[in-house]
């Protein structure tokens, strides 16, 4: 009774238990015709016993390696020197010195930290790779979900020349390119990241929207503050020593205008608005103006609009260039769908595929009807 209820639990297992023995089996008797039929090539180097070895006989040994004598050097560390602990970088990318493209800072005051930086962080963070805004107020309360430094003194020029140096030291070698932005305005942030992505990272560039000072010459620009500007990582390299001397000797009003003239002053570089082709576009928003009503080319290609008085705006400001992106998707769509309806007479099918052939759109036009509902 005992035996067949054992069988029972161990009928399934019989195909893998022979399959197992019979490869097992075969194994062993192919090794064994292997070693039958070849020759030791240890007894081919030294030769029969009883034979006298000749040194020119030997074969497969290359001549040249009679002078080689193998030498074994032992480890050892000297007590008396302090043992040094080799680290590795925690991630390969910083073994490697690449570094990530852009970095958004944004200069906020105690008055709009709780309103207009919420509505940059709530439209524009999740599309960078690091948000920072920076405050002069001491002990200044942090919104959920956002990084804010308190440099602890609202002065314009303080305010900009530590955000500076506070790039430089924490992030100087991290990041490619730095935007600065005031909280007062709306970026286009997938335009923006763009716009770093062409740009070239090996020169001194200042680019955003070219002011002239006032009583200056033409060549003495700044970039306005309110539509942001791109600093590339070399040029807040040269700046960082030149910071305390600008802090100490050029007094303005605005911490833009006061950047400007420290970077015209120091280092002798301007702000432009256009490099390498690309162009950099911003739109003045009109005071009372509906974004839903703006139809301008100026506005539909900017990369920042400015001012922006409050958060309601902000969101209905995303909100319009979210439509803009939407419809974009759109034509893409469908000029895909156009290119790949004309490709079907190429197909065995021939003309007979239609739009129901491809259910990957119709779920990609499900997904997109959505995102525009909602």
């Amino acid at each position: 009774m005992r035996l067949s209820s054992l069988l029972a639990l161990l009928r399934p297992a019989l195909p893998l238990i022979l399959g197992l023995s019979l490869g097992c089996s075969l194994s062993l008797l192919r090794v064994s015709w292997i070693q039958g039929e070849g020759e030791d090539p240890c007894v081919e180097a030294v030769g029969e016993p009883g034979v006298p070895h000749n040194p020119d006989s030997r074969t497969g040994l290359d001549q040249s390696d009679e002078d080689f004598k193998p030498r074994i050097v032992p480890y050892y560390r000297d007590p008396n020197k302090p043992y040094k602990k080799v680290l590795r970088t925690r991630y390969i990318q910083t073994e490697l010195g690449s570094r990530e493209r852009l970095l958004v800072a944004v200069l906020t005051s105690r008055a709009t930290l709780s309103t207009l930086a919420v509505a940059v962080n709530r439209t524009v963070a999740h599309h960078f790779p690091r948000l920072l805004y920076f405050t002069g107020q001491r002990g200044a309360r942090t919104p959920a979900g956002m990084q804010v430094v308190s440099h602890g003194d609202e002065r314009p020029a303080w305010l900009m020349s530590e955000t500076l140096r506070h790039l430089h030291t924490h992030f100087g070698a991290d990041y490619d390119w730095f935007f600065i932005m005031q909280d007062d305005t709306y970026v286009q942030a997938p335009r923006l990241a763009a716009l770093a992505g062409h740009l070239s990272i090996n020169q001194d560039l200042y680019l955003g929207r070219a002011e002239e000072f006032i009583g200056a010459g033409e060549q003495a620009r700044y970039c306005h503050g309110g539509f942001g500007y791109l600093l590339s990582r070399s040029l807040l390299l040269r700046l960082r020593p030149h910071l305390d001397g600008c802090r100490g000797d050029i007094l303005s009003a605005r911490p833009d205008e006061w950047l400007g003239r420290c970077l015209i002053d120091s280092l002798g570089i301007g702000c432009v608005s256009q490099h390498q082709g690309q162009q950099y576009r911003s739109f003045e928003l009109a005071k009372n103006r509906d974004p839903e009503k703006e139809g301008s080319s100026a506005f539909l290609s900017a990369f920042a609009v400015h001012p922006v008085s409050e958060g309601t705006l902000m969101y209905r400001l995303h909100k319009r260039f979210s439509a803009l992106e939407l419809e974009r998707a759109y034509s893409e769509i469908e000029q895909l769908q156009a290119q790949i309806q004309n490709l079907t007479v190429l197909t065995p099918e021939g003309e007979g595929l239609t739009s129901s052939s491809f259910p990957l759109s119709h779920g990609l036009w499900a997904f997109l009807g959505c995102l525009q509902s909602g």
